[in-house]
């Protein structure tokens, strides 16, 4: 099977680590396209398992106190001798498994915290099974944020030095390269902001410390300020993400598309929707801003009349944000203020009936009643 001979290939140093992963995920996903089934992550997580096996192997090779110098006996023979004319083997000597790598030097740093195994994580073979099935730009993007989060810091440096880089507020250079959702309503602010978008930064030590300067929001409301702030924030992502460029361009037309369609009372709608899509997107690492189907359900809940966001907010609307009682709790009493002339509230919506406060009758108040007093129909 060509996952074992992967394995094997990569022990005999054939091939590297990452052509014998590529080698095992792609065979593994074309078996499971045959038998339309899912691919078997567990199948996946055990050869990579072996793979570990041989760099664990490797390692405690490499480790051993005489490992070099029973390889520069194999490579030179069994006759090689140092410069000095003795032999190699006897220039090491053993004084414990705990000799190597020892120093007399009492000020000596620890060793340095070995670093986490990203193979294995628990979700490791299902991302290498999924990253085979990728967009090509999905992938490309996943390979960039990768690189700079390996340090944002650096990379923002590097940003805000290039005379190539586009205006944009420096904390939301943050967002671009971690590809989280851009705060288009804080790229609309630089707008309207004469200083500089900057910190207070005091260095204390090895640890650096950074206050934002408050600032004024404005939000954006209609769809002049949305195309200001994403053509900004588009700039931005392409500079950091070129191959991003044709699909930034067509979510731009897609969300312009749709505030022509709406009237413009409604356009807070397509703001909400923006939102949510963008902010799904930079939640998720297999979606790009082009993937419309996967946002049909953002749709209804924020565009369509029925949606949960736009159904709430406007039965709070139409009753001036109070909750209309219902007609079963009302007092039975005649409403005094509407007797004397000073009730604002219209009959469906006062707690007290719009009656004659005198014979209950219909129609007409108590000063215009022609019963005597007490006398009901």
């Amino acid at each position: 099977m060509e996952c074992t001979k992967a394995v094997e290939d990569y022990r005999t140093g054939v091939i590297g680590k990452t052509q014998a992963v590529f080698v095992i995920a792609s065979e593994l996903v074309g078996l499971a396209t045959q038998s339309s089934g899912g691919a078997d992550s567990t199948t996946l997580q055990s050869y990579l398992g072996m793979l570990e096996d041989v760099d664990r192997s490797r390692s405690a090779t490499a480790d051993l106190p005489t490992g070099g110098a029973v390889r520069a006996e194999n490579e030179q023979g069994a006759g090689a001798h140092t410069s000095a004319g003795e032999p190699a083997a006897a220039q090491s000597p053993q004084h414990g498994p705990d000799s190597r790598g020892s120093s007399t030097e009492p000020d000596e740093p620890p060793a340095k915290r070995s670093r986490a195994d990203p193979s294995q994580y628990a979700w490791a073979a299902t991302d290498f099974l999924l990253e085979t099935q990728l967009h090509p730009h999905v992938l490309r993007t996943l390979e960039l944020l990768r690189n700079y989060g390996e340090d944002i810091a650096q990379a923002k440096r590097a940003i805000n030095n290039s005379p190539s880089a586009p205006e944009f507020p420096d904390s939301e250079w943050n967002n671009v390269l971690s590809g989280r959702a851009v705060d288009l309503d804080h790229v609309f602010t630089g707008r309207y902001t004469p200083g500089a978008d900057g910190s207070v930064t005091e260095v204390l030590g090895s640890i650096e410390l950074s206050v934002k300067q408050p600032i004024s929001a404005r939000r954006i409301c209609s769809f002049g300020d949305w195309v200001f702030a994403w053509g900004r924030a588009a700039r931005a992502t392409a500079f950091a993400f070129p191959h991003r460029r044709e699909e930034l361009t067509a979510y731009g037309e897609y969300i312009s598309g749709l505030f022509g369609a709406l009237a413009p009372a409604v356009h807070g709608r397509v703001l909400d929707f923006d939102r949510a899509i963008r902010k799904r997107v930079g939640s998720a690492r297999n979606l790009r801003l082009t993937d419309f189907e996967a946002f049909a359900d953002l749709k209804i809940q924020y565009v369509d009349s029925c949606g949960a966001n736009v159904y709430g907010s406007e039965a709070s609307a139409s009753s001036g944000g109070r909750t209309r009682r219902p007609a079963a709790v009302r007092q039975k009493e005649a409403c005094r203020r509407w007797n004397a002339g000073t009730c604002s509230r219209k009959a469906s919506e006062c707690r007290f009936r719009h009656v004659c406060s005198n014979c209950a009758g219909d129609g007409h108040k108590r000063s215009d009643c022609q019963k005597s007093p007490g006398q009901s129909d």
